[in-house]
């Protein structure tokens, strides 16, 4: 009985070699696997502390926004075994996770005329084990999974492409930071978005490598899941069929099926969800979450300026509430000859370039009661490989001290949002009210809501500032390219075989 006390007996023995064996499991993963998983279980922690120290952001009810008729959904589900919404409004089943008597019914008609909600009811499904288990936390724990999972594909990606360092360094600091450490919980599209590309991106790096059928199957199945979270993501799926054709390493018809089952697999899954809710008549059920109807719905009043807005505006873009986002232009000009872009880059200009054209012209382009800009965060993972590849390439002590400024903006930015959450909401006929805050009228404030451009309404200040914009971006993105192709640095594109620079003399 001592020795098993101590350990020395047949138990303790058992106990070391089970030990030894975990351990050398885990060394014989590949380096950039291990710091994936500890990326995964970091983001996993840090997601998870939140949600149990801060249940609440300040201001704000514990689920706001959509996602209180997301829930709503999965709650007749579960109650009802339906997805008609009257009686769930009418009881106020949605007490306790909103905490309020009143809340505006986001409704439409659906089959044989009964209310049904105008937000796709996939993500309430996926959701619903989880709310059926834990009730609120338990669907923002399933947001969590998808966002931690997000985190570790991202810096797989990035890895390939930066150093280690820079890759883990600029992934960990960007989804623990404004706006996707508020995202990880919500229970929105996006956050399932920006994981289905990170996904969409790491099968595409490893059918390169492979050849095989799952990876061409994973890319598939993120395309038609993009979907059936939101038909606003119709940009991105269809940019991730002509990532496939991309990377496929050869026509192999075996690969073009591999890609189309699950897609058309979970296309299928969308037309029966969508005739659950609004029988034959698909068409109102597709668009409800635009207004259904095309012209004013998906299409509404803002004439394209959402495009710029997006990243620009200073209520809603993103630069001015994550202003560390910005260098993903700086990193999207480094690839370095047609080769690397046939083969791998296009698809990012690409991809950011349709979504955005798509949403800038959407009703709702400020993504409404949500951390901004909500309509980018499904882009994030594609921001990240990219920034991380400025970090590493452009090793400028001007490079660095501008992304080290930007940084910490955003670290304050960060913390602030903790303390007034709504004022990074987007809303309706607002201006910025979250710098005005914290700044007042001092002339730090000033001058920042001087330089953004306001896009509701657009007049000529807004235009003049927006070609400022582009100018002084465009400028400096030629200037870190230039930079990188006289000195090099970093680490080589696995693209190419030969090194594509000239080092400047001494």
């Amino acid at each position: 009985m001592q020795e098993e006390v101590k350990g020395r007996g047949p138990a303790g023995r058992a106990v070391r070699d089970g030990a030894a064996r975990a351990a050398s499991a885990w060394t014989r993963l590949p380096g950039r696997t291990r710091v994936g998983i500890l990326i995964f279980l970091g983001c996993l922690l840090a997601y998870s502390l939140v949600l149990f120290l801060v249940p609440r952001y300040k201001g704000a009810t514990t689920a706001q926004g959509d996602e209180p008729h997301y829930l709503l959904v999965a709650e007749s589900i579960i109650r009802d075994g339906d997805v008609f919404l009257t009686n769930n409004y009418q009881a106020k089943q949605y007490r306790p996770y909103f905490e309020s008597d009143e809340i505006m019914w986001h409704v439409t008609n659906g089959r044989g005329g009964r209310y049904v909600s105008t937000h796709p009811i996939w993500l309430s499904i996926v959701v619903l084990p989880g709310f059926w288990l834990f009730g609120y936390k338990g669907a923002a724990l399933t947001m969590i999974l998808f966002a931690s999972a997000a985190a570790a594909l991202s810096f797989l990606v990035a890895d390939r492409f930066a150093s280690r360092a820079v890759a883990a360094g600029v992934t960990v600091f960007l989804f623990l930071s404004y706006p996707l450490v508020f995202y990880s919980r919500l229970i929105f599209p996006e956050t399932a978005a920006y994981f289905l590309v990170a996904l969409a991106l790491w099968s595409a790096w490893r059918l390169r490598e492979s050849g095989r059928a799952l990876h061409a199957g994973l890319i598939g199945l993120a395309s038609g899941m993009l979907l059936l979270f939101h038909p606003k993501f119709i940009a991105i799926s269809a940019c991730l069929f002509f990532l496939f054709l991309l990377v496929r390493p050869k026509r192999d018809r075996r690969l073009l099926a591999a890609w189309v089952a699950p897609a058309a697999l979970a296309l299928l899954v969308l037309v029966i969800i969508t005739a659950v809710g609004f029988g034959l008549n698909l068409p109102q059920g597709l668009t409800a979450s635009g207004g259904s109807r095309f012209q004013g719905g998906y299409w509404g009043t803002n004439s394209g300026w959402g495009i710029p807005g997006m990243f620009l505006d200073r209520a809603w873009g993103l630069f001015i509430f994550a202003p560390f986002y910005i260098l993903f232009l700086h990193g999207l000009a480094t690839p370095t000859n047609s080769f690397e872009w046939e083969r791998w880059w296009v698809f990012f200009p690409v991809c950011i370039g349709l979504h955005t054209l798509l949403l800038g012209f959407f009703q709702s382009w400020n993504g409404g009661a949500a951390p901004v800009q909500r309509y980018l965060v499904s882009l994030a993972p594609l921001f990240i490989v990219c920034i991380a590849l400025f970090v590493d390439r452009v090793r400028s002590r001007w490079a660095w001290g501008a992304a080290g400024v930007l940084a910490l903006l955003q670290i304050v930015t960060t913390v602030w949002g903790f303390r007034f959450f709504v004022g990074v909401y987007g809303m309706e006929n607002a201006d910025n009210i979250f710098l005005p805050h914290f700044l007042g009228s001092g002339p730090v404030k000033s001058f920042i809501l001087f330089v953004f451009p306001l896009f509701h309404p657009t007049g000529e200040r807004a235009v003049a500032l927006t070609i400022g914009w582009v100018i002084l971006l465009a400028g400096t993105a030629c200037a870190a390219r230039r930079y990188y192709m006289r000195h090099g640095g970093g680490r080589l594109s696995p693209l190419v075989d030969i090194h594509p620079f000239v080092r400047a003399a001494d």
